[in-house]
């Protein structure tokens, strides 16, 4: 009996390990959202008069990612449905990016003030922001 018992436990553990490989779901979620989302952000253009305004997602630095998620149907896994990050360019300026990764992205400017608030430790002002490329 304990045989029994002992070949159904590890047969139930190697379906489960198996469905949770099959289905592409693993520790943080599904992931091919990030590699969508991630997609979008870099081919974000936005120009401007205003140099400061302009934003390029290929030289924008993100400075705080969040994603948000939901239990799968049996709860056994963490599937990442919407994304958000706060991104500076090289002028300082902050921008404010959200996707689900289906090719229609939030995008706006945030003032410095908002900026602030919501990086608190991250935050860098414009006067002393590192020049990156």
């Amino acid at each position: 009996m304990d045989l029994i018992l002992t070949l159904l436990f590890v047969a139930l553990a190697v379906w489960h390990g198996w469905r949770r490989f099959k289905s592409g779901i693993y520790y943080g979620g599904d992931r091919s959202i990030l590699v969508r989302v991630d997609e979008e952000f870099r081919q974000l253009r936005v120009s401007s008069e205003r140099r400061d305004m302009c934003f390029d997602g290929r030289t924008a630095h993100i400075v705080k990612q969040n994603e948000e998620g939901r239990a799968d149907g049996d709860g056994a896994n963490y599937v990442v449905v919407r994304v958000f990050r706060y991104a500076r360019n090289p002028q300082g300026e902050y921008f404010y990016f959200i996707s689900e990764g289906n090719g229609r992205p939030y995008f706006k400017h945030i003032s410095q003030q908002n900026a602030k608030i919501a990086l608190g430790k991250r935050y860098i002002a414009p006067s002393s922001t590192p020049s990156f490329g």
